[in-house]
């Protein structure tokens, strides 16, 4: 027997079907579209998915939905079941002319959770139209918190020039320290970005502040062997005594040597599968650099193979606050492996499923 409007637009919600959600308004109010037995609609039923249908059609870039939705009593604002808001998830997926909707209703443009406001979302995927349009709105360039760097080393994580360029227009502080310590300088030589070292540097970026443990931005393009960053920031970097050869080659050799030795040691030790001596060397490591992601990493996955969960877990999350973009694509496996154990407080998943998670977060992020 064929189905009636309300039950196939209550049918679309449930399968998260926006484009047959989309005909089915057209046709019915979403709203009145009940479903018999539990007096739901399909709005109610869209939104048991785990996520609200405002942020669905926000993720897809629907915005015929997402004006339809909103102009029939859709929350502009919702936040899904992890916390994250319509806006943040235009600005994430990129779909800025979603961004324009929400912002038209009177969202606030700075939301924030443990990702970041939409600021942060859009530069770290290189979405320089969300970010141009939550910069009109008033998105504040400089905001930081306590595991959150600022929107402008998030566009150089991004490797995006087009966000740096526009959160620099508007004001972004170019020396702003962010939780890790470091000015977004480093940020941009970690991910070896020569064109945006010389556009901070021109304008104003200081390669003389330090990250509170003496290191320069010259001293970490050396110790890569970055003789392109290096040559780049030798002329406004003021000579560093303890490096006697104040030329590039000089440099890289003396921060080879000081820098990745232990982390050399620890590569080995690994290889060899003694594990414990591989720790001892890459915390020797984070004794010299405590704001290095590698080495973090590197130490997760020894304790990993030494069967210690929670301290693999403590040196992954220190990695992830650290640098959120270092581990790219694997940093979704983080990110939900957390939630779970926001969910299991126990530590039931930390001991069970820890093997899992982190061999796919750190398998290409450990031993680099």
């Amino acid at each position: 027997m064929a189905m009636n409007s309300s039950a196939v637009a209550i049918q679309a919600a449930v399968d998260g079907n926006l484009r047959l959600l989309k005909k089915m308004a057209s046709k019915i109010d979403l709203r009145e579209a009940n479903d018999p037995s539990s007096g739901w609609n399909a709005l109610h039923f869209a939104a048991v998915r785990g996520t609200t249908p405002v942020n669905h059609a926000a993720a897809a870039g629907e915005v015929s939905v997402l004006r339809y939705l909103l102009d029939h009593g859709g929350d502009p604002a919702m936040p899904d079941a992890m916390g994250t808001m319509p806006l943040q998830v235009a600005a994430d997926s990129g779909h800025h002319e979603a961004v324009r909707v929400l912002l038209s209703k009177g969202v606030p443009v700075d939301p924030i959770n443990r990702r970041g406001t939409p600021l942060h979302l859009a530069p770290a995927k290189d979405h320089d139209q969300a970010v141009n349009i939550l910069l009109e709105h008033g998105a504040d360039p400089n905001r930081v918190a306590s595991r959150i760097l600022s929107p402008l080393a998030h566009a150089c994580y991004g490797h995006s020039f087009k966000c740096v360029k526009l959160l620099v227009e508007v004001g972004a502080d170019v020396n702003l320290k962010g939780p890790t310590g470091r000015p977004v300088l480093f940020s941009a030589v970690e991910e070896g970005l020569t064109d945006i070292v010389k556009f901070l540097l021109e304008a104003g970026a200081d390669p003389n502040i330090h990250d509170g443990c003496r290191k320069l931005p010259i001293m970490l393009a050396a110790a890569h062997e970055q003789r392109e960053l290096v040559n780049i920031l030798l002329p406004w970097t003021k000579p560093i005594p303890s490096i006697p050869d104040w030329n590039i080659d000089g440099i890289i050799r003396t921060m080879k040597y000081l820098w990745l030795e232990p982390q050399l040691e620890g590569k080995e030790a690994f290889a060899k599968g003694d594990y414990v001596a591989a720790v001892y060397s890459y915390t020797l490591a984070i004794e010299i650099d405590p704001h290095d992601t590698t080495s973090f990493a590197n130490r997760s996955l020894c304790w990993l193979r030494l069967g210690e969960g929670e301290l693999a877990l403590s040196d992954a999350r220190r990695c992830t606050a650290l640098a959120p973009y270092m581990l790219k694509i694997h940093k979704k496996a983080v990110e939900a492996f957390e939630e779970a154990l926001e969910l299991d407080p126990v530590g039931t998943l930390a001991r069970g499923s820890l093997s899992l998670s982190l061999s796919l977060s750190l398998s290409r992020a450990g031993q680099r």
